[in-house]
């Protein structure tokens, strides 16, 4: 599904334990390079590498150390031959997991086009990714319509994820205040509805039933 110019996303059929929720992967060409933001997971891997296939990707952006952000990432790279970049904070975990990173992010430091924006406490490097009026939010953010939604009274388009998921929740209801003033027309999540109109409103809505 293109929802911008250059911008694609795609919601994949997937279940994690007792969840089962479409995990969306995104497809961004702002600049030269065709982009995958988000690895998806080991156990969709062959809908993303299809997804990925239909636009030529040539890089693919795991946002964050968690396994349904990179499991699809050791196929992709085999059959696709693709550059993997990720946040610097999350190189060690992901080495661990036997995910080899070609490209480090920095916060604000551009690659590709893309802008990414330190959010940390999801995990210590977790991050979201603007290109334009685009936010990706990978899980900075989540619908508030989703299964991994933390249960608290959104009043809303959009959610933190349930604090089970945090390495440090606190921290994680923080970093959202990264995003306020960003003028974001799209927001695009991995987990629930994205919002397609006025994601700066959604964000701050979602700002003031934290503050709550």
């Amino acid at each position: 599904m293109e929802i911008a110019p250059g911008i694609w996303t795609r919601a994949i059929e997937w279940s994690y334990g007792d969840y089962e929720e479409p995990l969306s992967v995104h497809v961004a060409r702002p600049a030269e390079t065709t982009v995958m933001i988000g690895g998806g997971d080991e156990s969709i891997a062959p809908a993303v590498i299809a997804f990925a296939r239909e636009h030529d990707v040539e890089a693919v952006v795991v946002e964050h150390a968690h396994v349904d952000h990179y499991g699809a990432v050791p196929r992709l790279r085999a059959e696709l031959d693709v550059t993997v970049a990720a946040p610097t904070r999350d190189r060690s975990a992901l080495s661990r997991a036997g995910i080899d990173v070609d490209v480090s992010l920095r916060d604000g430091e551009r690659q590709w086009g893309i802008e990414p924006i330190a959010t940390p406490g999801h995990t210590p490097g977790n991050m979201a990714y603007r290109a334009d009026d685009v936010l990706f939010a990978g899980d900075t953010v989540v619908g508030s319509d989703s299964a991994f939604a933390a249960d608290d009274d959104w009043s809303g388009p959009l959610a933190v994820i349930d604090a089970r998921f945090n390495d440090a929740d606190t921290r994680t209801r923080e970093s959202v205040r990264r995003l306020d003033g960003l003028s974001i027309e799209t927001l695009l999540v991995s987990h629930g509805s994205h919002v397609h109109h006025d994601a700066s409103e959604a964000i701050e809505t979602l700002l003031a039933d934290l503050d709550q």
